[in-house]
């Protein structure tokens, strides 16, 4: 194996280790925006909750109570709204990221390949070459 192809192997295993990096922190940042969504769905159905039953005759401290937990609630959510949208950034981010590695991987592959493919012809003619001096037919 010559330098060249050592060096190519190499540049492959880093970029598949790199690739592995970059999978690895996607799916992290995937399980946080789904948590996020989640929470949003449950705050949503909690605030939705809440608003369907102010039906009929309420006290001032009850009502009173509603308007706080409701706000609460608001506020919690426009929170984990702006949460998940960070997420959903960081996602695509992460995303682009993996495409790159997986691209940087296929290319070093194809010149590994191709230094391989070099590195044999190469050998063949000296080959050809040496037994070409001795007389000798190559096959």
């Amino acid at each position: 194996m010559t330098r060249k192809e050592k060096l190519m192997d190499l540049m492959v295993r880093k970029e598949k280790a790199a690739l592995g990096e970059e999978s690895k922190e996607l799916g992290q940042i995937s399980k946080k925006a789904a948590t996020a969504e989640a929470q949003a769905n449950q705050l949503r159905n909690l605030l939705a909750e809440s608003n369907a039953g102010n039906s009929g005759m309420v006290s001032k401290g009850q009502l009173a109570s509603n308007m706080w937990f409701g706000n609460a609630i608001a506020t919690q959510l426009v929170k984990t709204e702006e949460q998940r949208q960070k997420h959903e950034a960081l996602l695509q981010e992460a995303r682009m990221r993996v495409a790159k590695a997986e691209q940087r991987v296929r290319i070093y592959g194809e010149k590994a390949q191709e230094t391989r493919r070099e590195a044999r012809a190469e050998a063949d003619a000296k080959e050809d070459a040496r037994l070409g001096e001795r007389g000798v037919q190559p096959k």
